[in-house]
């Protein structure tokens, strides 16, 4: 039901834009935005037939997104352009590789996006970026395009949400090796690239000519699949288990990539047995991504795991205080109360609202006070406190506990589903305006006393701490709550 209400949607627009919409939900919005992010599109009527064209990729990068993609796409102008839909593929423009890059052509090409930059830190050099695989030596001058300082602990306020986390980063870098490999995982937003990128800066400042190495696991992806099919592969591999740091962000984004999780695992090893130092970061727990492997998931419990929970309210308040000082803005108390208070998912709601205060004072002249803030804050706060429904519901509880989506409205009663069910009634009551009768509906056209049974039955497991099964495996049920408000605040 729910795929066909966005054709139907899809379809009110225009056939293009039908069609984007139905392959980024086939795909997903990470591949979608990673493989046709850059991609031209065009539609096209002739004859009573429409034609999507889409120009993407160039020479086998192009073959490869056509033959890995076509079956989606083909699907995607159907549902939403029916018999008389076509596709044409063709190649973007061509753009030249940068200077010393390898003339071997990869058979997996490189995505074209990349949410983190390599960050290579050698010797007495300050910051630098660099591609992971290049052969830079020591101080060379890294590659112009990804120039960015690093942002460093100094800069990363400090509370309750995050003490754990900022103690492990010092640990890691005080004393490399001793709590490795250490995780650092929190939903989007709450500082992990920030605490990450710190880590190599305070290592460099601690330990003058040390060598440390920052990527994205969509990077570490990248770069392996090139040196694999390029013949560098003694090279990618020198770089990274050579470090005496080596960060990586984004390790959920390694499911389902099988040889390089083998190569993960053997470069993590590598580094143990040498006594180096291993941080990663990532968007969920470990309990949470079993398609990781036992080995490896086995050698990450043996290190350290660390959460970074969304910031509370003290945080909040110093991060606003810190940005303004950044900036040379000055905000009256009231103001930062007003922004902290209102702005309360994640630090990059913070970073917008002063965005919006500091442009709003430069554009009309004035000083920012307490009215103005609420005038130009206003549409930010109203989507910062917008009322949950209850599809974010279901989608926080199958996103935390990797439950398929459609399992909690089935008629199954094993307790694999009954109980995140009954756990997605409970915040249903707790977080939306839902009637009774509506949230029985929602999940599986149940009457409204189940939703009542199921709100004292949860009640119950929190006032006796009764374990209870999620995706499989037993879960301590105040933990299981966090879990998943920590993915609605996220979203």
């Amino acid at each position: 039901m729910g795929k066909a209400v966005a054709v139907a949607a899809s379809c009110a627009r225009t056939p293009l834009e039908g069609v984007r919409d139905a392959l980024r939900e086939r795909i997903g919005d990470d591949r979608f935005a990673v493989w046709f992010g850059d991609a031209s599109w065009a539609a096209t009527a002739a004859e009573g037939k429409t034609t999507i064209v889409i120009r993407a990729g160039g020479g086998v990068t192009h073959e490869w997104l056509r033959r890995t993609f076509k079956a989606d796409v083909d699907a995607a102008v159907r549902a939403v352009c029916g018999a008389r839909g076509l596709v044409a593929w063709e190649p973007a423009a061509a753009v030249p590789p940068p200077a010393g890059d390898s003339p071997s052509t990869p058979t997996t090409p490189q995505p074209r996006r990349s949410r983190t930059m390599a960050i290579t830190v050698r010797g007495s050099a300050g910051p630098g970026l660099a591609v992971v695989g290049s052969e830079t030596t020591a101080g060379a001058t890294p590659h112009p395009p990804l120039r960015r300082q690093a942002r460093g602990l100094a800069e990363f306020v400090t509370g309750p949400s995050n003490r754990m986390a900022v103690a492990a980063i010092e640990i890691a870098a005080t004393r490399p090796g001793e709590i490795s490999p250490l995780l650092i995982y929190g939903p989007s937003g709450v500082g992990k690239t920030h605490l990450l990128e710190g880590a190599c800066g305070r290592v460099r400042e601690l330990h003058p000519g040390i060598e440390a190495v920052y990527l994205s696991a969509e990077q570490f992806t990248t770069a392996f699949l090139q040196s694999l099919h390029g013949g560098g592969l003694p090279g990618f591999r020198r770089t990274c288990r050579s470090a005496e740091l080596l960060v990586i962000d984004d390790l959920q984004f390694f499911v389902g990539k099988r040889a390089t999780l083998q190569e993960l695992q053997q470069t993590i090893d590598a580094l143990q047995r040498q006594g180096r130092q291993v941080v990663l970061g990532c968007d969920r727990e470990l309990d949470a991504l079993p398609d990781l492997g036992s080995d490896l998931l086995t050698r990450l419990r043996g290190g350290m795991t660390a959460r970074l929970l969304p910031p509370d309210y003290d945080t909040r308040q110093g991060i606003v205080a810190a940005i303004c000082r950044a900036r040379g803005l000055e905000l009256p108390d009231d103001v930062v109360h007003h922004v902290a208070t209102h702005m309360t998912r994640h630090a990059r709601e913070l970073f917008g609202a002063v965005n919006r205060l500091e442009a709003t004072s430069h554009m009309l002249g004035v000083p920012v006070t307490i009215d103005l803030a609420r005038e130009a804050l206003a549409d930010l706060v109203r989507s910062s406190g917008r009322s949950m429904r209850l599809a974010d519901i279901e989608r926080a509880v199958c996103t935390a506990f990797g439950i398929e989506q459609g399992g909690l409205q089935s008629s199954r009663r094993s307790r694999a589903v009954s109980h995140p069910r009954m756990l997605a009634m409970f915040l249903a009551r707790k977080h939306t305006r839902a009637a009774l009768a509506e949230i029985g509906g929602y999940f599986g056209r149940r009457s409204h006393s189940t939703v009542v049974a199921a709100q004292k039955t949860v009640a119950g497991w929190l006032a006796t701490k009764t374990p209870i099964v999620l995706a499989e495996a037993a879960w301590d049920v105040d933990e299981a709550i966090r879990r998943v408000e920590d993915v609605l605040r996220a979203t």
